[in-house]
């Protein structure tokens, strides 16, 4: 039997894909053998920003979204099967595209774009996606997902570390000093999210490159305030967002509550101090005896978050690379991972991450058509 499986993983920053072909050793936990990033055509991006900003208006749009993605992850499975052919791959792990997360309403759901049995007919490869659902039918959040594998990867050792992927939100997960205590996990804010749409709008770029533009300028403090006061900050976990909570309505309603206009440098800046203070609030409030914070994900390329980040806790700050995991591969391996997990029939649900009730499989496996 086949060890290898693909890991895709496109996060709420819509840049792109990142794609991982990994095994799982014994001896060494993860293997990575291949990795790469397919982005997103500008067409594409343009569609699901138009889609996340009104989710329930086009079906039609949707459902080519699902259909264009499907094809998209093929492509990105492909490029990283240089070197092994399709029948070595026993799992594709793709978590999609995520349009709407509504884990706290009377009838809780979570959908991703990403048409699986394009993906699976595309690369003839066995696919795992809605990993989110089996969670919440057990009365959890159906997320963050990658706490199980975070333990999985970073839980050697004995010193209480948190893990921290920096993606469109942010979140943390908490490995205690006694690996037999229980892992904590949960969103904490915007990661990138806001920072993206602020320098998409103000300069028209995808994002803010290393976070020179925060580090050009110095952030404002009444509008830090500000910021830190939503209410989110403040709820106990287990708690997970939508990538649309820290939108540019939201943005835009703590601006006018100011006096004075700011430049849009200053508020980038801000922008960035507050990703950084909303992480620091969370482990403050939340996860005791910290000695170690670990980044991953595009955060971890932001230097204007982790300078806050390493002011603020007077801790060291290093990235998932010190643990021979580059951050940019993090999130797509833990996906890889959860297939595994799925096909050889291993629940992969914390609750006390989650808040589920019982530990369960999670994902649902879609196998390509042979005939096709």
């Amino acid at each position: 039997m086949s060890n290898l499986y693909a890991g895709l993983m496109s996060g709420t920053s819509l840049d792109g894909i990142d794609a991982i072909l990994a095994s799982f050793p014994q001896d060494a936990r993860v293997k990575i053998h291949c990795s790469g990033f397919t982005p997103f055509p500008d067409q594409l991006r343009a569609q699901l920003m138009d889609l996340l900003n009104d989710p329930r208006r086009d079906r039609a749009l949707a459902r080519r979204i699902d259909i264009q993605l499907g094809k998209l992850y093929a492509d990105a499975v492909s490029q990283v099967l240089q070197d092994h052919s399709a029948s070595e791959v026993r799992a594709i792990g793709c978590h999609g595209q995520t349009i709407l997360h509504e884990p706290s309403i009377e009838s809780p759901f979570s959908w991703q774009a990403g048409d699986a049995t394009t993906l699976a007919n595309c690369t003839g490869i066995p696919v795992v996606d809605d990993f989110r659902t089996a969670d919440m039918h057990q009365g959890g959040q159906g997320a963050p997902l990658a706490p199980a594998f975070h333990q999985f990867a970073f839980g050697a050792g004995n010193q209480a570390i948190v893990v921290v992927n920096i993606g469109g939100i942010a979140n943390v997960t908490y490995l205690p000093a006694n690996r037999n205590e229980p892992v904590i996990g949960f969103d904490t804010g915007p990661g990138n999210s806001l920072s993206d749409r602020w320098i998409r709008k103000s300069k028209g770029l995808p994002f803010d490159r290393g976070g020179q533009w925060a580090m050009t300028t110095q952030s404002n403090s009444d509008l830090l305030t500000a910021f830190m006061q939503d209410d989110y900050l403040r709820e106990a976990p287990p708690k997970s967002l939508d990538t649309r909570y820290f939108s540019l309505e939201w943005l835009y309603q703590k601006l006018k509550s100011l006096d004075a206009l700011l430049q849009e440098e200053v508020v980038q800046s801000t922008i960035a101090e507050f990703s950084a203070q909303s992480i620091w609030r969370a482990i403050e409030d939340w996860l005791p005896q910290v000695s170690q914070i670990v980044v991953c994900g595009g955060g971890a390329h932001n230097q204007a978050i982790l300078n806050h980040l390493a002011r603020l806790s007077g801790l060291e700050v290093v990235t998932s690379a010190a643990f021979g995991l580059s951050p940019d591969d993090v999130e797509a391996c833990a996906f890889a991972w959860l297939a595994e997990r799925r096909m050889s029939g291993i629940p992969a649900n914390l609750p006390s991450v989650t808040g589920a009730q019982t530990r369960v499989l999670l994902g649902s496996i879609t196998y390509p058509d042979y005939n096709v």
